[in-house]
């Protein structure tokens, strides 16, 4: 989706330094990202089945090239060079006339199961608006997931949302199926139940 993208790479920690590096080069000089359309970047990191990844979300105007923009990027050592880019496979509707300011935000991950990509992706483009709208009454006004291959499928999402949980809506029937069957479709993470929420090391 033009406006919205998603990068990973695998890491070691001695490429974190260069990465934190050119991280900051970019936020010191905003006005010339801004001016190729930049909105925002955000850099998450996390640790799966031993091994360190890096991942990240940028925001650019509707009308930005982003050629334009990450070519760049990609010339700074740490940002982008390596990086390979990860399919985007949904995106939360916006309400119009809605307001997105002071909005929370996190990056969140999880598996796929073998065979099941198809089908997930199937079920959000067919997602029903109750759906939706349970979303949004639980705090999502933003969404976007991706799909990334590492060493097997993951999904990444990246939210902005709202408020805390609504804990009521856990026991809605229609979002416990919606739950369901999106469910049968992901592989947590070692350890855990649901997404992941991955480690925010720089925002911008």
């Amino acid at each position: 989706m033009k406006g919205k993208f998603a990068f990973s790479r695998r890491m070691i920690a001695e490429d974190m330094p260069a990465l934190q590096a050119a991280a900051e080069r970019l936020k010191g000089d905003l006005a010339r990202a801004r001016a190729l359309g930049l909105i925002h970047c955000r850099i998450y990191t996390q640790e799966i089945e031993g091994l360190l990844y890096a991942f990240q979300f940028y925001m650019l105007d509707e009308g930005a090239d982003p050629e334009a923009l990450f070519a760049t990027l990609r010339g700074e050592d740490g940002l982008l060079k390596g990086w390979a880019p990860a399919r985007h496979v949904y995106e939360f509707k916006l309400h119009p006339g809605d307001c997105y300011d002071n909005l929370k935000s996190q990056g969140v991950i999880i598996g796929v199961r073998e065979g099941k990509l198809d089908e997930y992706v199937r079920l959000h483009d067919e997602q029903p608006q109750i759906i939706h709208d349970l979303c949004y009454q639980n705090g999502f006004r933003k969404s976007s997931i991706f799909v990334t291959e590492l060493h097997k499928q993951y999904l990444l999402q990246f939210q902005d949302f709202y408020g805390q949980e609504d804990p009521a809506l856990y026991e809605n029937e229609t979002y416990l199926e919606w739950l369901r069957v999106t469910g049968e479709c992901q592989q947590p993470l070692a350890g855990e139940e649901f997404w992941k929420p991955m480690k925010e090391i720089f925002v911008v």
